[in-house]
């Protein structure tokens, strides 16, 4: 779904209100926030940008210890605060913050999907390769009322354009937000699903107040994005013992679909062989799955583990609450014909109960002949703190590894060694996300870059002009070059470097008309701004406004020339451009109910 460029705004005094009515608003909704007080707070923790002022995207601090050791690449996540997001915001207005964004390891922003998204909660969101090209996938998760949006999967080709969705069929409650993977070059995906069914519990020999009520269930599967088909359903309440479960028994007789959330699946993964992997939290356990018939071929953790702990390890045989170690993200690492090796981050808590005092990323090897497992690599969490819940852990090319620790967004990267190489976290504690990932990625937006320009002085001939500019997840611009436009012809008026998001660039002398150009480093083009009206700010005397001004726009008194048409109150979003993002949202919203839209350019 393509976006079109912008509109001419409408210009005149009523804009300019709008623009100040729109800035206060914007700082009406900074003190929202996860565990924030309304009223608290100031707005210094967030992004503010003179281009993009809707977009209020938390600031990150970053801390580097070893600049040369640590990975390329951009960090993707989707800051929230509030698990379950309101659908409409009652009493309140929100600026774009919640969503997937993507930062660079500076902690720049990149990009921010959250105004595309209507600040939807976004996780699990990554890159994928897919025919050679980068794509984004995400889990765009319910709103508070279940029924009204179940959430979806969502995928975005590399100018952030919805390509393809994967709805919550009739029968499933809603999209879990855990996980959603690509295989096979982008043509399948594995994820979490939910399952309220009615259970016999007496047959399974649980001495419970009922024998038979709701059991909130989960599983997997893995779909044919192209032609829709599962070709793998598994669910855990079918191969797994419910005795195995920590989690208290409650919601027996709720009104569905409420039930005994008895499992609790954080993770699913896949291997060359075709066997899956899933980490679960109420059972404390990772679980090998066969690809073939659905049957556990191993346990490690919890009450029935198939291997011996031997050494390293945080989390027990889970039979109280007070057992609980959370596994999350468990991943297949590499095998040979007796060992396996896997990778996943041990939370070492859950909620109240903790079984450690730190949480970490671990590397177990399996030995399946002697059926004993060990931690082979260990990378603590530096602050010495517990992640009660959410985070993951990834290896990266060069061999580093990268933590998402959730909280705050805390982000590791460490060597495989152990060194700390780099921390970073979010400047205040507004937002947490459930998971981070590192990875290279090339963005060409299909929106042009936004320019917005200022002229200050008390006449023409002594006046600034002032740019500003951006582009909203474009990668690959290395300068910005600044255009005058006279009698329709192009003239450079300089150039300046590109400096994070946006970038300011100062000229001399009062520019009329303007724009700027996105230049790679080899020195191509990769687009321009629309034309551009430079923002009179202040007051011109009488006859510099008069010879500055067509006649028809000169006021018989002294002029305010803030006043005159001015291209650069698009900075508000002209009523155009916002009937155009309703449009793109609708057009998102339609695609609802369909597995694949317009899925062949993958």
């Amino acid at each position: 779904m393509a976006m079109q460029p912008h509109r001419t705004p409408i210009f005149g005094a009523v804009s300019i209100i709008a623009v100040f009515g729109l800035l206060c608003s914007v700082h009406a909704g900074v003190d929202l926030g996860y565990g924030m007080p309304i009223g608290t707070g100031d707005d210094t923790d967030l992004t503010s940008f003179v281009t993009r002022p809707e977009i209020r995207a938390p600031r990150f601090n970053v801390s580097v210890y070893h600049p040369n050791e640590v990975e390329p690449g951009y960090w993707f996540l989707g800051p929230y605060a509030n698990v379950i997001q309101e659908h409409i915001a009652r009493k309140y207005y929100q600026p774009c913050q919640t969503g997937p964004v993507i930062y660079d390891s500076s902690g720049e922003l990149v990009w921010s999907g959250a105004c595309l998204f209507r600040n939807r909660n976004a996780h699990d969101f990554r890159p994928y390769r897919a025919n050679g090209t980068d794509y984004l996938s995400a889990i765009l998760w319910k709103w508070d009322d279940v029924f009204e949006f179940k959430g979806q999967g969502v995928l975005l080709n590399n100018s952030f354009d919805i390509v393809a969705t994967i709805d919550v069929p009739p029968t499933m409650q809603y999209m879990n937000m855990h996980e959603l993977k690509m295989l096979d070059d982008g043509k399948k995906a594995i994820y979490i699903t939910p399952r309220t069914q009615i259970f016999d519990f007496e047959a399974q020999g649980l001495d419970i107040d009922a024998d038979v009520g709701f059991l909130s269930d989960q599983g997997f599967h893995e779909r044919d994005l192209v032609t829709g088909e599962v070709l793998f359903e598994w669910w855990a309440s079918d191969h797994i013992p419910l005795n195995e479960s920590s989690a208290e028994i409650s919601d027996l007789t709720a009104p569905w679909p409420a039930g005994w959330s008895w499992i609790h699946m954080n993770s699913v993964d896949k291997n060359a062989d075709g066997d899956y992997m899933i980490s679960a939290r109420y059972t404390n356990a990772i679980y090998k799955i066969s690809g073939h018939d659905g049957s556990v071929l191993w346990t490690l953790g919890g009450p029935n583990s198939d291997f011996e702990l031997e050494s390293g390890f945080n989390f027990s045989p889970a039979r109280s609450p007070a057992d609980e170690s959370c596994s999350m993200q468990a991943r297949f690492f590499s095998q040979t014909a007796d060992t396996e090796v896997i990778t996943f981050m041990d939370n070492g808590g859950d909620g109240p109960y903790s079984t450690s005092d730190h949480s970490s990323s671990l590397v177990v090897s399996l030995d399946k002949a002697a059926m004993v497992a060990n931690v082979t690599r260990r990378w603590i969490r530096p602050d010495r703190q517990v992640t009660m819940a959410r985070g993951n852990f990834q290896t990266l090319p060069n061999g580093n590894v990268s933590t998402g620790w959730s909280e705050n967004c805390k982000i590791t990267e460490h060597s495989w060694d152990g060194e700390l190489l780099m921390e970073a976290q979010f400047s205040d504690y507004r937002f947490v996300t459930y998971r981070t990932w590192k990875a290279n990625f090339t963005g060409v937006p299909s929106e042009p870059p936004d320019l917005r320009a200022f002229v200050y002085g008390t006449g023409p001939e002594t006046s600034t002009t002032v740019f500003y500019v951006s582009w909203n997840g474009a990668t690959e611009v290395a300068r910005w070059d600044f255009y005058r436009v006279v009698d329709g012809d192009e003239f450079l008026i300089g150039s300046e470097a590109k400096a994070g998001f946006e970038t300011m660039f100062q000229s001399t002398g009062y520019e009329r008309t303007v724009f700027v150009e996105g230049v790679a480093a080899d020195g191509s083009s990769l687009g321009r701004s629309t034309m551009h009206l430079p923002m009179v700010m202040g007051r011109w005397n009488q006859r510099s406004a008069s010879e500055t001004l067509n006649p028809t726009e000169a006021t018989d008194s002294e002029a305010e020339v803030v006043l005159a048409p001015q291209q650069s109150l698009e900075l508000l979003s002209s009523p155009e451009q916002l009937a155009h993002r309703e449009t793109s949202y609708a057009d998102t919203q339609s695609q609802v109910g369909l597995v694949v839209h317009e899925k062949t350019e993958l």
